[in-house]
């Protein structure tokens, strides 16, 4: 066979092999999203063995089907192999220029993330503050990319009680949401009760030894942050919806569940800060008005039509957790009349969401 028809051969073979390699990933992805990941394990190893040969092992398309690959050997209990695949897919990505790229940023998300659910905290500490330094590069901090990610490395810097960090990141990340997003955004909410959660750490991470003007100092600023996240994400929830918008309904309704779910947060928050007061100040000096309000506005998002449709449904298990909360605090105050009307109430609702769930 004469040269120039051996290399057109070589040529047609090669374009051959890619396209089986094509639908390989193809059909991997098929038997991926509907859950069957042994077979989605098998199209992409045999699609990665062909594309490494033909495309090359430094191609970011061969470091696409090696991350596929990872998170399918992820969900199934497979997370040391998934986690070297999705490194050496990043690795990929950035020896080819990618690092800064919206795709290579993902990728360590999802490790972090993956991390995390292992309780890795330092390792995923790493990836978290890569991510952070590519975006302050990438974008600068006028950018809520680099807030969101300063506000993830902040929660795991929580988990490892480096708490000054963590504050010195959420303060930076409220700085910018209140920078370039309107007043009263439920993401500025976000962050507020990150902020009183961060209080309460650094109370319970040295209980014993707790000075009292010191916690009275960090259960105020719980106070005040929770209580600033309650009015924006209340004034959301409360905000009739104008006809004249061109966003659709189920953009509106995103918008609420969202802040539904923040206020759970934020009412969690003052149940768990009211606990705190009880171990670290004097009987004389809780207040306890804030518990009994916390729990009339929980019980008030089940007994209003306009959120009782996001509790029953959207953010049921987020809800449950929150009055649960508010019962356990309120069973341990000097109970006023009221607050104990509000707690048969709140009881009352639990026994009807749980009768639902049996229904269902």
């Amino acid at each position: 066979m004469a040269p120039g028809q051996c290399l057109i051969r070589n040529i047609l073979i090669q374009g051959e092999q890619q396209l089986v390699g094509t639908a390989l990933h193809s059909l991997g992805m098929c038997y991926h999203l509907q859950h069957k990941f042994a077979q989605a394990q098998t199209c992409y190893e045999r699609a990665l063995k062909i594309e490494g040969r033909v495309m090359g092992v430094g191609h970011p398309e061969y470091a696409s089907t090696m991350y596929l690959l990872a998170k399918v050997l992820s969900v199934q209990g497979k997370r040391r192999g998934a986690e070297s695949l999705t490194e050496e897919s990043i690795r990929i990505l950035e020896e080819a220029g990618l690092g800064e790229s919206p795709t290579c940023i993902q990728r360590m998300r999802y490790l972090s993330t993956e991390l995390i659910k292992s309780k890795r905290f330092t390792e995923a500490e790493i990836w978290q503050r890569k991510i952070l330094h590519t975006l302050e590069l990438s974008k600068g901090w006028d950018s809520l990319h680099t807030a969101h990610a300063a506000e993830v490395l902040s929660l795991t810097l929580q988990a490892l009680e480096k708490f000054k960090e963590s504050e010195e990141l959420l303060e930076r990340s409220l700085a910018t949401k209140k920078k370039v997003l309107p007043e009263g955004h439920f993401l500025l909410a976000v962050t507020l009760v990150h902020l009183a959660r961060l209080s309460l750490h650094k109370i319970a991470s040295d209980l014993k030894n707790a000075n009292s003007n010191v916690a009275t100092y960090y259960l105020s600023r719980a106070q005040q942050h929770s209580n600033d996240s309650i009015r924006i994400t209340e004034a959301i929830l409360n905000s009739s919806t104008d006809q004249n918008k061109l966003e659709s309904t189920s953009t509106t309704d995103g918008e609420k569940i969202a802040a539904t779910a923040i206020l759970l947060q934020a009412l969690d928050v003052v149940g768990l800060t009211d606990i705190m007061a009880k171990h670290v100040l004097a009987p004389g000096v809780q207040d306890y008005r804030s518990i009994e309000d916390a729990l009339h506005k929980c019980i008030s998002l089940y007994s209003e039509p306009d959120t009782r449709r996001f509790v029953t449904k959207a953010v049921r298990q987020d809800y449950l957790r929150c009055l649960r909360v508010l019962i356990e605090t309120v069973d341990f105050t000097q109970q006023t009349t009221e607050l104990q009307d509000l707690l048969g109430e709140a009881r009352k609702i639990i026994e009807e969401l749980g009768g639902e769930s049996n229904r269902k």
